[in-house]
């Protein structure tokens, strides 16, 4: 399973890079959930511009979708792998690839 963290700098710009060293040891331990659903986005789907809805671990559980960043990068999301999302500048972009749906498990762990 590969980690990602998508955040926003100080300038509001979003970005995505790996989690390891001591942030991936600290998933390990248990943390608090608000709440969680399923998302269901068709073949096709684009979302423009949007932040993030708090803190939320999205998991893609089938399907593959791409993620635009302010920064001006690419990011495709494959199933297996979790992000903690929490760009609440500009925010990014997503748009399923590909021809099956993308489902997502969403939980937010806003504290």
């Amino acid at each position: 399973m590969e980690i990602f963290k998508q955040f926003s700098d100080d300038a509001g710009i979003s970005k995505i890079m790996p989690v390891s060293g001591d942030a991936l040891q600290k998933l390990t331990e248990w943390m608090p959930a608000k709440s969680w659903r399923l998302r269901i986005f068709e073949p096709g789907t684009f979302l423009d511009w949007h932040p993030a809805e708090g803190k939320l671990l999205s998991i893609v559980l089938s399907g593959e979708f791409e993620i635009g960043t302010s920064d001006g990068k690419t990011f495709r999301c494959k199933p297996g792998m979790m992000r903690i999302v929490t760009d609440t500048g500009k925010g990014h972009t997503a748009r399923v690839i590909g021809k099956d749906p993308c489902l997502l498990l969403m939980v937010d762990v806003t504290s």
